[in-house]
């Protein structure tokens, strides 16, 4: 059986959308596969993929050097290379891995011996098939995706999760979610993001502090995972946390500012997407070079609204 071995993205939600390649790719193909994964992110890996996971270390040399001679211990014959980075390009040919295959990015095609052409990275299609032609499985469509599962604690389950952060930068981040705690007004709500999305969260608290429940900071991404799979539904900005409610197959709302829902829709087929038609969007920068954030500000609370009833009926 041949041993593969898989450098994952660093961002939270492009790795979710890899591990979801993954998944239907040993399922279809007879391999070894290993992930290499950015230490943040190796406990909710080893949660969500039940793959053998190496974290990669690199913070210092001495790191560096060690994940190196461990990978190389483990005589894989072929390593995919999924983040577009030089280092990653450049961490695989010091492998010595045989077979390295990746898209060329970054000057980095004669680090790989199977450099696929830089317009491979599409926008207007899907990111999972660039992911399935970097990997050699067949492309499936996000919407097939049938979810996985975790284990959901009670206290917080049926609730709606807000995640009003995105820390790719202000042009993913929607401001409507107080006035969207408002217009639902039978839900008990819970926010979870990290210690950076407090404001957002303490705005949202305000409007309703005895049905919210603000837990930004406070979870790891284990326990954020648990959350969400219990919610009746996600509402959250196009981040790594929209992303994984697609993947543990929780209802999810994404809000999509200067990004495109073609490129990065969430997995599943419960599933909606608001983006407003604008003729700057998608430009897919973290601010908004002409300050006015249109891409977002055209999204109504109400239209959101209107989406959380229609995967969610709304209570008598």
């Amino acid at each position: 059986m041949a041993k593969e071995l898989i450098i994952m993205p660093n961002w939270l939600g492009d790795c979710t959308l890899a591990l979801s390649v993954i998944h239907r790719k040993i399922t279809m193909q007879r391999a070894g596969v290993s992930i290499l994964v950015h230490p943040p992110l190796v406990p909710l890996c080893s949660l969500l993929g039940g793959l053998p996971v190496i974290p990669y270390k690199r913070k210092s040399w001495a790191e560096y050097r060690d994940t190196l001679v461990r990978v190389k211990k483990e005589g894989f014959d072929t390593v995919y290379v999924l983040p577009p980075s030089f280092s990653s390009g450049l961490f695989s040919y010091l492998t010595r891995i045989k077979k390295r295959r990746g898209i060329t990015s970054d000057g980095r095609s004669y680090l790989l011996t199977q450099a696929l052409p830089r317009a491979l990275r599409d926008t207007s299609r899907h990111l999972t098939y660039e992911y399935a032609l970097v990997l050699e499985t067949d492309f499936v469509p996000p919407e097939y995706w049938q979810g996985v599962k975790v284990d959901k604690p009670e206290k917080y389950g049926g609730r709606i999760v807000f995640c009003p952060g995105s820390k790719y930068g202000p042009a993913k981040r929607w401001g409507g979610f107080p006035a969207l705690a408002e217009l639902l007004p039978e839900r008990e709500i819970v926010i979870l993001g990290d210690s950076g999305d407090g404001e957002a969260a303490e705005a949202i608290e305000s409007v309703a502090p005895e049905r919210v429940k603000n837990l930004c900071g406070a979870t790891s991404l284990v326990e954020a995972a648990r959350i969400i799979s219990s919610a009746k539904v996600v509402v959250a900005n196009d981040s790594g946390l929209m992303h994984l409610a697609g993947y543990v197959g929780t209802p999810v709302v994404g809000i999509f500012g200067s990004t495109s829902s073609a490129w990065t829709r969430p997995l599943g087929s419960k599933v909606r997407v608001a983006h407003a038609k604008t003729g700057c969007s998608p430009c897919f920068k973290r601010s908004c070079k002409h300050r006015h954030y249109n891409c977002l500000a055209q999204i109504t609370p109400d239209s959101i609204a209107a989406l959380v009833h229609q995967l969610v009926p709304e209570r008598s």
